[in-house]
């Protein structure tokens, strides 16, 4: 396409998933070949008409600016030979799944079969809209995004690609009971004793507990009411909380040792989650 990304994920150290969000003038793309499942956020200001031949066969859509009241996506397989091209300038956010990442998450349902994604050029899904604007919105706050939640993310729109744009409908098994107790502590262990790691990865923790991550993700919360990333995110808020008390240490060591990218990101989900900013609650905790 002639037009760079305006946003991508490309150094945020994302693994299953990558993002990369466009505008584009008036173009024909040629034939091409990508091996990434996408799943694409349209974004028009106008009325525009598309064209899609995916091998040999014609699909028409037309973007209208009001397309967004409608939560549509577009599901994209990977492995297909296609031609692409629109009438005006287009924008859109694509959203990159790795097909080895989703047939992991399809052969753990005990279905080894080939997993095709069905191509569904306008389609209406406010579930994987929200996921994907989260997921955008995660990692256009500051650039860099967090590498923990994008596989939480990733796990998540895998098992979404699967239950409803597959040729073959994939059962997820269910596991009522949870993380065993011995199970349970051995995460939570890992995750308290790695809080610092910036780069600490949900395939990381799983892989301690011999698990996949969809799996774990999925028993994980069962256990504990709340996803892994949550988890590790209060956790990391109680940490800072107690370093804050430190008059030593700066808001930019402690959000360091706490495992954030930078200070804009501990700032960000210390607001969030306690209503004030780290300078502020140390000041609060000064005057106590």
């Amino acid at each position: 396409m002639p037009n760079p990304p305006l946003l991508t994920s490309h150094h945020s150290g994302w693994s299953n998933v990558h993002l990369a969000h466009f505008r584009q003038p008036t173009w024909d793309l040629p034939q091409f070949y990508q091996l990434q499942h996408i799943v694409i956020i349209p974004l028009m200001s106008h009325t525009v008409r598309a064209e899609f031949v995916l091998e040999g066969r014609l699909h028409k859509v037309q973007y209208h600016p009001k397309d967004y009241l409608h939560s549509y996506v577009e599901i994209y397989p990977g492995a297909v030979r296609s031609k692409i091209c629109w009438d005006k300038e287009v924008e859109f956010t694509h959203f990159y799944l790795e097909p080895a990442f989703v047939s992991q998450v399809a052969h753990e349902t005990i279905d080894p079969d080939r997993v095709e994604i069905l191509f569904e050029p306008k389609k209406s899904d406010v579930l994987l809209y929200q996921m994907c604007l989260a997921l955008r919105a995660d990692l256009d706050a500051d650039g860099t995004g967090n590498g923990f939640y994008a596989d939480s993310m990733a796990t998540a729109l895998a098992a979404h690609l699967l239950r409803h744009y597959s040729t073959r409908k994939h059962k997820l098994r269910e596991h009522e009971d949870g993380l065993s107790r011995y199970r349970l502590a051995q995460a939570i262990e890992y995750i308290n004793a790695h809080l610092s790691v910036n780069k600490l990865s949900l395939e990381s923790i799983a892989a301690e507990l011999h698990m996949s991550q969809f799996y774990f993700c999925r028993l994980f919360k069962q256990s504990m009411g709340m996803t892994p990333h949550q988890y590790l995110i209060q956790q990391r808020i109680e940490r800072a909380k107690q370093l804050l008390r430190l008059p030593e240490l700066t808001i930019t060591r402690i959000s360091e040792d706490c495992g954030f990218a930078n200070q804009s990101h501990f700032a960000k989900y210390f607001r969030s989650r306690t209503g004030v900013s780290p300078q502020q609650f140390r000041k609060e905790m000064n005057y106590e």
